[in-house]
């Protein structure tokens, strides 16, 4: 397949906020795993991105941690890495796909922002074994994906814009996305196609249930050009019954704010007697 991993997909990404990329509230969860594993291991510990996701590695850097990346794409970690903050961070980086990595070490925390939803879906479970080799013992493997709730209720575009207009404090980026992806979701294959999606809110546009302005927020972010190919959604039940092939799911968690709220963030640890904590 093509390398979707552009030039122009990164600086559309540039453009999005969550639940595209990590919001403050998920990095306090983080933190939460994060001291866990330090009241178990000492020393320094080692983060493992998957992703070029540039608040991961901020994290990793502030909370003094070795940082390895694992990107499909030099281009692309090129231009992501023009978001990064700390300018003269060190770190590891391979280029290759998730599901062909190999690491001799182990690292304590291995954190993948919409992970799993760009796996290819036929190597799934040669995912999880790499990432099962590739987690230490103490460590956790978090994520926020698109991981629907099988009792959740399917909108139509009309009725998810007429639920956002009477809602308050949510940014319509995220609102408007997580359920209209819900109604765009292909549950024979656990698919979402962003172009599908793009012509739904261009449907809204045209017939003028939503405005210019609200209509501006879904015109450049990629789902009509850059992001033309298929997002993996898997429901909780199959999600969680992968995992546990090879690891332990432990639970999902949910921040304060809206866009954990919708996208589950999923706590994963290596097995071990009684499944726990």
């Amino acid at each position: 397949m093509k390398n979707k991993w552009k030039k122009d997909l990164a600086e559309v990404w540039t453009n999005i906020v969550s639940p595209s990329r990590p919001s403050p509230s998920e990095i306090c969860l983080y933190n939460k795993y994060l001291h866990i594993v330090r009241q178990r291991k000492r020393g320094r510990l080692k983060l493992l991105v998957l992703g070029s996701t540039p608040e991961f590695r901020d994290w990793g850097y502030d909370e003094d941690m070795d940082i390895t990346v694992v990107d499909e794409s030099e281009e692309y970690y090129r231009v992501i890495s023009r978001e990064i903050r700390h300018k003269n961070l060190k770190e590891n980086v391979l280029f290759c796909k998730w599901e062909e990595m190999f690491f001799e070490e182990s690292f304590d925390i291995i954190i993948g922002d919409l992970a799993i939803g760009n796996v290819n879906p036929c190597l799934v479970d040669v995912f999880f074994d790499n990432i099962e080799r590739a987690l230490s013992d103490e460590g956790f493997f978090i994520g926020k994906s698109f991981i629907w709730d099988e009792h959740e209720e399917v909108k139509t575009p009309t009725q998810i814009i007429q639920n956002y207009k009477t809602s308050t404090h949510i940014h319509p980026y995220t609102f408007i996305n997580h359920q209209l992806g819900f109604y765009c979701l292909n549950k024979n294959d656990f698919s979402i196609s962003f172009s599908k999606m793009f012509k739904e809110v261009e449907k809204l546009y045209k017939t003028g249930i939503i405005d210019e302005g609200l209509f501006s927020y879904f015109s450049n972010v990629g789902w009509d050009k850059e992001m033309k190919f298929n997002f993996y959604a898997p429901s909780q039940k199959l999600f969680i019954e992968i995992v546990n092939k090879k690891l332990q799911f432990e639970c999902f968690e949910h921040t304060d704010d809206i866009y954990t709220n919708l996208f589950p963030i999923y706590i994963v640890t290596k097995k071990k007697k009684g499944g726990q904590i």
